[in-house]
């Protein structure tokens, strides 16, 4: 990646991270969780991060289990029943983004001119170069299933995650869009329950 990419990228994250919208929670309302002790991992249905990158793919689990033991949930033992059962899905889309470089004079200054007259200082030529930048964003989703009734109970899916040729900057991403899916989960139980107390 070129030097001139590599800041594109880094404007992007900065200006994704100022922009990007809270992720989104949802989870079955009629459900209930206060059981919900221990869990164990479900087996991807389709393509995954097992066979294509089993490294980013154990970071991702331990990430996961790491905010699933701060709530208090247990890794099941082998062969042990858990509670439920947790997955997670990901996807990659290729973007593109025009950069724009302009070299030259351009337009001067407006200001008191040489003869005593307010005026538009010399313009110089300007040239001005168009780039085609490519980029990655992904999309984090992360499920929990009641194994008993085999039916989706909590998901926290969040986009856009900037991919970045750096495997560390891409895991910090991840691990920042985990985090906000958690305080936005602790968000919205909060309201949920300020709203059933004022009932």
């Amino acid at each position: 990646m070129s030097s001139a990419s590599k800041g594109l990228v880094v404007f992007l994250a900065v200006l994704l991270g100022a922009c990007a919208t809270p992720p989104n929670i949802q989870w079955n309302k009629d459900y209930d969780f206060s059981h919900v002790k221990s869990y164990r991992w479900q087996d991807p249905t389709g393509p995954s991060l097992v066979q294509s990158n089993p490294f980013m793919h154990k970071f991702i689990q331990d990430e996961i289990e790491k905010r699933l033991m701060a709530a208090g949930l247990t890794k099941a033992a082998p062969g042990a029943t858990a509670d439920v059962l947790v997955t997670y899905h990901g996807s990659v889309q290729n973007n593109v983004q025009l950069q724009s470089d302009s070299y030259g004079y351009g337009f001067g200054g407006y200001g008191m001119g040489g003869w005593g007259m307010y005026g538009y200082g010399m313009a110089g030529p300007v040239s001005t170069t168009t780039r085609v930048v490519e980029y990655k964003e992904g999309t984090l989703i992360v499920d929990i299933v009641d194994p008993t009734k085999k039916e989706l109970v909590w998901r926290g899916s969040s986009t856009p995650i900037l991919i970045d040729a750096s495997n560390d900057k891409t895991e910090k991403n991840i691990s920042k869009a985990l985090d906000q899916m958690v305080a936005q989960n602790s968000k919205l139980r909060a309201e949920e329950k300020k709203a059933q107390a004022q009932k």
